[in-house]
């Protein structure tokens, strides 16, 4: 943490683009482009951010910047992954995911920031782990009633009608009809 603040690295692009909390308490700052972007399935990540996967950006750690409430900014160190998360301790946003095999890459949730970061999420991590109640792309269709909401319909049942065999056949080979006695 004291790295990002303490290094003020030369930026190729000489543009930076930030993301904050949703206090605003934390802002954070990387230089343009990130170097990858991508969602993460694992169920680590998942609880962290209260949600089916968690979509990351990286960074070198000395192109990113704490540009405001460094004194917010809480840690969570899990001894088993051998990883870091931080959040905002006022209003508990994901702000940073490091990982100890890692050390010179910070992790920065994407939705932290409103703009374009150079990067688009291509590549899926831990996919073995997507959930099945996880929207996956399918078509969705407006909720009659409830302006703004979009629904997955779901596929009709069809129930087995009762048939005598007369109709069957008819159904089945039209010339059938012609050739049945009744």
């Amino acid at each position: 943490m004291e790295s990002l603040n303490e290094r003020a690295a030369s930026n190729l692009s000489g543009r930076q683009v930030s993301g904050r909390c949703l206090c605003g308490a934390v802002e954070l700052e990387i230089d343009f482009p990130a170097f990858w972007a991508w969602h993460d399935h694992s169920a680590a990540s998942r609880r962290a951010h209260g949600a089916a996967y968690a979509t990351y950006i990286g960074c070198w750690r000395k192109r990113a910047r704490v540009a405001k409430g460094r004194r917010s900014i809480a840690r969570f160190e899990d001894a088993k992954t051998e990883s870091t998360r931080s959040f905002c301790s006022r209003c508990g946003t994901p702000l940073l995911y490091e990982r100890k095999r890692s050390p010179h890459t910070v992790n920065i949730p994407r939705a932290l920031f409103t703009g374009r970061i150079g990067r688009e999420p291509h590549y899926h991590v831990a996919i073995e782990e997507l959930q099945d109640w996880a929207y996956t792309g399918n078509r969705l269709v407006p909720l009659k009633g409830y302006p703004g909401v979009v629904w997955e319909r779901p596929k009709s049942r069809r129930r087995p009608r009762e048939i005598d065999d007369l109709e069957f056949l008819d159904r089945r080979v039209p010339s059938a009809r012609a050739r049945v006695v009744r």
